[in-house]
């Protein structure tokens, strides 16, 4: 349960971080630049230490791929927040469980035990409450209402749920560092192209939005593979979707001062049942 845990508070603090840096109006570029150097430095030491330092071809492949990938991410959560507001960016980045839960079973052919299945449907119960606690209260722009990005982010975020199952289904173990570190190296080297073609500056805010972010980025996609080490992607999936979501609205509610209808509350419960049985 740790590691799902773990996960949800790096969400969560990727999100705080990236909305503090959005209020100081931060450059978005370089803040993930940051973020992504920060990261690979993190992995990097972290295969070092744990005396892991080297990689496979297939593995080392996936992680470019999917370094690209978060970059892809990144940009159309921008586009997606900016043309159909946050609420909606939200719910395209958490119902994209859909994919890697599908993977899950039709390429990794999972099994459940009866508490596994229990878990996972108590969890997507919580996600469906909270979902529709999310949409109850968006308001959309219907001259622009970002199908387009929702879609794209959707995909990809999906997808790139899907490579943490595949390495830890294919991939060897003890590459798990050395795979985070060449993944973000992969993502680094994307932004600063874009870094340099936009002719963006480096600021200290930057540097330390950057800094944070990449932490939190780092133990996000790290715990999520510790999880799925663990746990069935059918019954990690759910969980932390719901955990996050259910976080995500319980500090709008404690800070924003939002208002939580009963089914929120509910949902919230649920996901913290779904977290306890695990």
């Amino acid at each position: 349960m740790q590691f799902l845990l773990l996960k949800i508070a790096s969400l969560l603090g990727m999100g705080l971080v990236a909305t503090r840096a959005d209020a100081a109006g931060v450059d978005r570029v370089a803040i993930i630049r940051t973020s992504f150097a920060v990261a690979a430095i993190l992995a990097f030491f972290g295969a070092v230490i744990t005396g892991s330092p080297h990689i496979s071809r297939p593995s080392a492949l996936l992680a470019i791929v999917l370094g690209i990938a978060f970059v892809l991410m990144f940009f159309f959560w921008v586009k997606s927040s900016r043309t159909a507001g946050t609420g909606m960016a939200i719910v395209a980045l958490e119902t994209a469980i859909a994919i890697p839960m599908l993977a899950s079973v039709v390429f990794w052919h999972e099994r459940l035990t009866w508490m596994e299945i229990t878990q996972s449907a108590i969890a997507l119960i919580a996600f469906g409450f909270l979902i529709f606690e999310v949409v109850y209260k968006v308001q959309t722009n219907p001259a622009s209402p970002g199908w387009f990005w929702l879609a794209g982010l959707f995909t990809i975020s999906g997808l790139v749920n899907t490579g943490a199952k595949l390495f830890q289904e294919k991939m060897v173990p003890q590459e798990i560092m050395p795979f985070l570190a060449l993944l973000f190296i992969s993502g680094f080297v994307v932004t600063t192209l874009l870094y340099y073609r936009r002719k963006s500056r480096v600021s200290r805010p930057a540097l330390t939005y950057g800094a944070a972010l990449g932490a939190t980025n780092i133990g996000y996609y790290l715990f999520l593979i510790l999880g799925l080490t663990i746990l069935p992607g059918t019954v990690v999936y759910p969980v932390t979707a719901a955990g996050e979501i259910g976080l995500i609205t319980l500090v709008g509610f404690a800070i924003q001062r939002k208002k939580l209808r009963f089914r929120g509350w509910l949902g919230i419960g649920l996901a913290v049942l779904a977290l306890v049985l695990v």
